[in-house]
């Protein structure tokens, strides 16, 4: 598939597209943004809890944050990473033309999308108050954590890994648990 983005690219934010794994009916779609309420509620590749921001993937309390959230929570961010999204901001603000951006996304379900690349571009013109003008070019693959770790959110979850456990089961191929001394 020619994918319209670098898949390499994410791989800045910790994200890992894997293109070898992606099904042969995999599409792109394209959606324009315009709306700021509807560019602050995608998802970002950061994921925080109720005390933190940049937590792990492994980290159960942490949940993915949306661009608005990530812009909200700006002051707890560590101060190289803060200062790249307000010197961004600044180069915004500064330009006195209209701001147009690209950015690769992961379709989800309901019509949400997971940023691959440019959160921070995205998060600044959001806090920017320029007119908004983003075109997503949304990877439209089965929603599944082997594609992509970050996909955990959205594939079921717990609820998945349990299914699993119990159809495994059910199925008398569970294995025997080790006793230890």
């Amino acid at each position: 598939m020619d994918l319209p983005f670098d898949p390499q690219s994410p791989m800045k934010t910790g994200m890992r597209l894997h293109l070898e794994r992606l099904p042969s009916d995999a599409a792109i779609e394209y959606r324009r943004i315009t709306d700021r309420n509807e560019l602050g509620h995608l998802f970002s590749a950061y994921r925080g809890t109720p005390w933190k921001v940049e937590r792990p993937l492994w980290d159960p309390l942490a949940r993915p944050l949306r661009v608005h959230d990530v812009a909200e929570r700006l002051e707890e961010f560590p101060q190289t990473n803060r200062g790249h999204f307000l010197s961004l901001l600044d180069h915004f603000r500064k330009s006195a033309s209209s701001i147009s951006l690209r950015l690769p996304a992961y379709r989800l379900a309901d019509g949400e999308a997971l940023l691959l690349d440019g959160n921070h571009r995205a998060t600044a013109l959001w806090l920017s108050g320029k007119p908004i003008d983003v075109t997503l070019a949304m990877l439209c693959a089965p929603i599944d954590r082997r594609m992509l770790i970050d996909l955990k959110y959205w594939d079921g979850g717990w609820r998945r890994f349990l299914n699993r456990i119990r159809r495994g089961t059910i199925a008398g191929t569970a294995r025997q648990a080790i006793r230890l001394p």
